[in-house]
């Protein structure tokens, strides 16, 4: 288990490089235009249209990490009510409905992805972007955050606490 951990962690850390290089990407996309309309009276005519795509990879290839940090909001009110194994249950329960959730999601961008692969799916803007590279972002993304959820779910069913209670134990 520890070995699929690290494997999942490494996995996690790399999608959130990646979103981290995105945000950088778009910052300089954006700064261009800004500066470029402003003082030369030009337009990249392009930067709209990736800051999306970038967003895209920033938001789907962050997600796991967010979890593996417990960055995501959750709803306090009903997660405090919970003590012990009360909140085992809870937190078994959260990753089970996250995990159906995950594979369908999966599976549906998937699908998507080589339909726009297939037909050579393309953006209407000059550049013609085909579709199926962002798309991939969003598998892939669906996916680590999929590992991160099966991963949570095999330490709350393998251990008294989760990573979840982990940190709060740590942070109190």
């Amino acid at each position: 288990m520890k070995c699929i951990e690290r494997v999942i962690s490494f996995l996690s850390k790399l999608g959130c490089w990646i979103s981290g290089i995105a945000i950088m990407i778009m910052i300089f996309l954006i700064t261009l235009e800004v500066v470029g309309r402003r003082l030369f009276g030009f337009s990249t005519l392009v930067s709209d249209e990736f800051s999306g795509y970038l967003l895209v990879v920033i938001t789907f290839m962050g997600a796991a990490y967010t979890l593996k940090t417990n960055g995501f909001t959750r709803m306090e009110v009903i997660y405090n009510r919970f003590a012990g194994a009360g909140r085992r249950v809870f937190n078994i329960l959260v990753n089970l409905v996250a995990l159906i959730f995950l594979v369908v999601a999966d599976y549906w961008i998937l699908v998507y992805t080589l339909s726009s692969y297939r037909f050579d799916t393309r953006s209407i803007s000059i550049v013609q972007t085909p579709l199926f590279i962002p798309q991939l972002f969003m598998g892939v993304g669906i996916t680590l955050l999929l590992f991160e959820v099966i991963l949570e779910l095999g330490l709350s069913l393998t251990r008294k606490e989760s990573r979840d209670e982990k940190t709060e134990i740590g942070d109190a």
